[in-house]
Parts: C-alpha cells; sequence; structure tokens
C-alpha cells in the first residue's frame, strides 16, 4: 500500500523548486512499464511545458488539483490559442481530462501547485508529430 502525505507533497514541490525545469514529479505507479501511470506532479510558474497531444485513442490524462492554480490551455492545428480552463479551489474546477488529439499545455498560476495525475501506461517519449510549433505562448 502507498499512502500519499502532505510530507511526500511538500518534498515534491521543493524537489520542483529546485530543479531547472521548475517542475517535479513523484511516481505512484512501481515502473514504467506498468499500464495505468498515476503521479503527483508539482509546479512552479517558471515551468514551461511543450504543447502535446497523445494521439493513441485509449491515452487520455486525467488531472486531479491538490493544491494552487493553472489553466489548461488548448490549441488548434495551427498554433492558436482555442481555449485556457482554470482549475483552482476559488473556480471550483478540480479536475479535468483531456481527451486523444487535444493540443494543450499547462499554465502554472500559483508556486507549489501540485496535481495528480492519470493516464495509460506504458511511458512512451512524445515523437515528434505530438508536438506543436504554437504561434501564441503561455
Amino acid at each position: 500500500m502507498k499512502i500519499i502525505n502532505q510530507q511526500i507533497i511538500n518534498d515534491t514541490c521543493e524537489k520542483a523548486y529546485l530543479s531547472e525545469r521548475k517542475r517535479m514529479n513523484y511516481n505512484i505507479h512501481e515502473t514504467l512499464d506498468e499500464d495505468l501511470h498515476k503521479m503527483i506532479n508539482a509546479f512552479q510558474p517558471e515551468t514551461k511545458i511543450p504543447v502535446h497531444r497523445h494521439l493513441h485513442p485509449s491515452r487520455k490524462e486525467t488531472y486531479i488539483l491538490i493544491q494552487g492554480k493553472l489553466d489548461i490551455v488548448r490549441y488548434n492545428e495551427e498554433g492558436y490559442i482555442t481555449s485556457r480552463s482554470e482549475l483552482s479551489k476559488e473556480s471550483g474546477n478540480i479536475i479535468a481530462e483531456m481527451l486523444p488529439g487535444d493540443w494543450h499545455t499547462l499554465d502554472i498560476k500559483k508556486p507549489d501547485t501540485v496535481i495528480v495525475e492519470i493516464k495509460k501506461g506504458p511511458y512512451i517519449p512524445f515523437p515528434e508529430i505530438d508536438l506543436l510549433d504554437v504561434k501564441e505562448r503561455v
């Protein structure tokens, strides 16, 4: 059994703060080969997540907000922003599911923003076709 407590979240936030990429994950799953990936992701506002998509029909991503504030920013095929949805306790939006093919990124609005991310495994690095050259940046 694994239990995620506030100390794990605090430690992951500290590692995100100290990291060059300004984000850090704590895997709940044991290996990258597992069928279901569950992880804590901690972000600092300076992080830059590439605009990406998951083409495979079973590659949905679910985000569950634990603390902080972020915008999920969606793009069209031409690289322009089509929508921005806030996840925060204040907005009342705390869970989002990204569908296969949705071009998206996260725009972190508060330090120590933390989500639980759930998606189908195994881990596969993004192929070039799943990264978007955007015209509008967040």
